[in-house]
This record gives structure tokens, sequence and C-alpha cells, in this order.
């Protein structure tokens, strides 16, 4: 059996993702966040998520926590805002 770890950097240019489909913060490429129900897109039915979620005073390792902060509030919410105005979605081969 391999135990050997395979890495990869993603952070170090768009192209190290297919379909270009990162975004620049700083200094490092990242990953769009965001997509709670993992249909593909970041939209309302996200967001609605996130809203039941605070609204619910949620927390935990939970899905509609996107920052990792263990707990479901607006810093969340900014997220599924952000990237669903912007149509992000997944880009496929």
């Amino acid at each position: 059996m391999n135990h050997d770890k395979v890495y990869y950097d993603f952070t170090k240019s768009n192209e190290q993702a297919f379909g270009n489909n990162l975004i620049q913060a700083g200094k490092v490429w990242c990953i769009y966040s965001g997509d709670i129900n993992q249909d593909g897109v970041i939209d309302g039915s996200d967001q609605g998520i996130v809203d039941n979620d605070i609204f619910n005073f949620a927390s935990g390792y939970i899905p509609s926590d996107l920052n990792g902060d263990l707990i479901v509030d607006a810093a969340d919410a900014v997220f599924t805002e952000n990237n669903g105005v912007n149509f992000i979605s997944i880009i496929r081969p």
C-alpha cells in the first residue's frame, strides 16, 4: 500500500484549476465558496440555507459555516451573497 501524499498548490495562479475558476485574494488564488447544496451554482437556494441557519443560531461543523468559525452568521452570508450575485458556478471538463 502506497502512503505517499500528493500535494497540489492551487494558490500559484488562476490556471491551476480547470477553467481558470479561482479568485485572487491578495497574492494567492483561492477556490470559491458558497455552494452549500452542491448543485453546481451559488445562488438563492444556498443563501436561504445560510439565512435559516443564522435565524436558528446554528453552530458546529456544518456546511453553512463557510468561514470555518463554527458559527453561522453574517460573515458566512457574505460568501453566498457575493458569489451568487456574480453568478459563480462549477466549470467541469
